[in-house]
């Protein structure tokens, strides 16, 4: 606590205003920089034609960004995510129980829409 030695019981809004402004940001410019991993280790799949700022967005942010303009098939699918931690898809790709099986550290899988 920023107030004292102890466990503070102010709720967190009360406890978050008596914060010094500069600790605030020390500790808000802290958090969006942490990780529990290093975000140039994880590799991001994105299929069928991502739009390029999306791209250029998570790249610029220090993710390994492969994309692809298609949808995979299941078996290529299968092939491309044993190593995958993010997988970006739209519409067309199907991600069966057996993709999911065979992924040892996916994390998330997101659903792109226009």
């Amino acid at each position: 606590c920023v107030c004292c030695t102890r466990r503070c019981e102010f709720p967190p809004p009360l406890y978050e205003s008596m914060a010094e402004p500069s600790a605030k940001r020390a500790r808000v410019a802290e958090e969006e920089t942490a990780t529990s991993f290093p975000k140039n280790k994880i590799k991001v799949l994105l299929l069928e034609g991502v739009a390029q700022k999306g791209i250029q967005m998570l790249k610029d942010d220090g993710f390994q960004v492969e994309a692809l303009k298609t949808a995979l098939t299941e078996d290529e699918l299968v092939a491309k995510v044993k190593d995958l931690h993010i997988l970006g898809i739209r519409s067309k790709t199907q991600v069966t129980k057996k993709v999911i099986e065979a992924s040892n550290r996916l994390l998330a899988i997101s659903c792109f829409c226009i």
